[in-house]
């Protein structure tokens, strides 16, 4: 009977199914025998665990490869996302400050009511006139003053049609958005239902041939082009962001290139494939994930960390946590420091955030731009596809769940000759057999007292 741990060791050494070791518990081999297999066996051993260690770190880092599929015939290419996003509304903004500071009153102070309606980070003049205590001021619920400043759908929008041929209810497809720079209307693939009688089918294929929008406007207005899961945001580049003027009629042409994932992508850890799906969701100011989305919630926590509130046009916000007049002044205190992106661990004064893309962001790019004018006193955007799509990208997996068993497997048995029965014996020698040869033990000496 085996009597001691040491004694384990031993009978697992000459009886495991890992090669070598029973050469080295062999007591009756001479020394430099068991020196060589103890040399050969660490050796294996390092062997196996570098390639282990090679195998794992390229699965943490390089399990996601990209290409580039040129099967133009087969793709089913979704228009972009469009938000309209008001810009200014001089006579609601005449009208309020009208109300609060009369016929006769500064025009200076109408800034003060725009500032508020329009709120992007900076409020220049409810400083330079609301902190002397010489004008009356709102000092709280400036979300409630924003929405009655800001126009209706049905004000904003004149007309709009559907590649060419449909004109469509704007206000039933373009559906109000909560955004860090208050209500807009977006129009998306995501919002629209096959199954409603006016069903506007967003796809371009050969079929179909490209599509192409065009929206009258009433209101100074912003057009944001970006993908389904994006919204508009401070941050949006220059590129993504139309002008609308009254009295100018503008003609788009964009291209469109998609990202596809393979089914399996979504198995793969987000820090390896280095992008997040809509359903990965974790933030507050939004129900799905996006790259925008993210880099709102990370404003809107260092607002709160630097100010103890956050703005009044903050997405998904509790009115409790909104800014009154000083935490205004606050945010525009800290404007760099919340307003401008920088990488990470920087020098520059900026905001840092730790945002992956989404994983099925769509790249959008501006190529031409016509500009005609009107005698209206509307704004016309036209948004046209240049052609279909020749290529997009894909995501496809290189290294996933299995590969990386079979890696580590192949590993062990190349260099130890060992398999998953193999260190299931070290369990049951080292755990179950020992415990079992110490009750043996006890029994005996218990049983001889007797």
């Amino acid at each position: 009977m085996v009597a001691n741990p040491k004694e384990v060791l031993k009978e697992f050494a000459d009886q495991s199914s890992i090669h070598g070791l029973h050469y080295i518990s062999d007591t009756s081999r001479h020394w430099t025998e068991r020196v060589f297999w103890f040399v050969c066996c660490a050796l294996s051993w390092y062997g196996s665990y570098s390639l282990m260690m090679n195998s794992w770190e390229a699965f943490q880092t390089n399990a996601i490869s990209f290409v580039v599929e040129t099967t133009a015939l087969e793709f089913q290419t979704s228009f972009p996302a469009i938000s309209i996003c008001e810009t200014d509304n001089n006579n609601n903004v005449q009208k309020l400050a009208t109300k609060i500071y009369g016929d006769h009153r500064d025009y200076n102070l109408d800034e003060i009511v725009r500032e508020i309606a329009y709120f992007k980070g900076m409020c220049y003049y409810i400083k330079e006139f609301c902190l002397t205590g010489q004008y009356y001021c709102p000092t709280a619920n400036f979300r409630e003053l924003a929405l009655s400043m800001r126009s209706t759908c049905e004000e904003v929008f004149l007309n709009c049609t559907w590649s060419g041929v449909r004109n469509f209810n704007c206000c039933k497809h373009f559906i109000p958005t909560e955004t860090e720079l208050g209500i807009c209307y977006t129009l998306t693939m995501a919002n629209e239902s096959p199954d409603s009688d006016d069903y506007i089918n967003m796809y371009s294929n050969r079929l179909t041939g490209p599509s192409d929008i065009y929206i009258k406007l009433s209101a100074a207005s912003q057009v944001y082009i970006h993908s389904s899961v994006d919204v508009p945001y401070y941050n949006t580049i220059a590129t993504d962001i139309l002008h609308a003027v009254p009295g100018i009629y503008k003609q788009y042409k964009i291209t469109i290139k998609d990202i596809a994932n393979e089914d399996e992508v979504q198995f793969v850890g987000v820090h390896q494939r280095k992008c997040r799906f809509p359903w990965e969701n974790y933030l507050s100011v939004s129900n799905t994930y996006s790259y925008s989305s993210c880099i709102v919630h990370c404003r809107r926590q260092k607002q709160m960390e630097m100010c103890n509130c956050t703005s009044h046009l903050m997405p998904n916000s509790k009115e409790s946590e909104h800014c009154d007049i000083r935490g205004l002044m606050c945010l525009n205190q800290y404007y760099a420091e919340l307003s401008v992106l920088k990488k990470k661990n920087s020098a520059r004064v900026g905001l840092e955030c730790h945002c992956v893309p989404s994983c099925v962001e769509t790249e959008v790019d501006v190529i031409t731009v016509e500009t005609f004018t009107m005698s209206d006193n509307e704004s016309i955007i036209q948004l046209m596809l240049d052609q279909l799509p020749q290529e997009r990208l894909k995501r496809n997996v290189i290294r996933g769940r299995l590969d990386i068993l079979v890696s580590l497997g192949g590993s062990v048995a190349l260099f130890v000759g060992a398999s998953i029965l193999s260190f299931l014996e070290i369990i049951y020698y080292f755990f179950l057999r020992m415990r079992n040869v110490r009750i043996e033990s006890s029994l005996t000496k218990m049983s001889k007292k007797l």
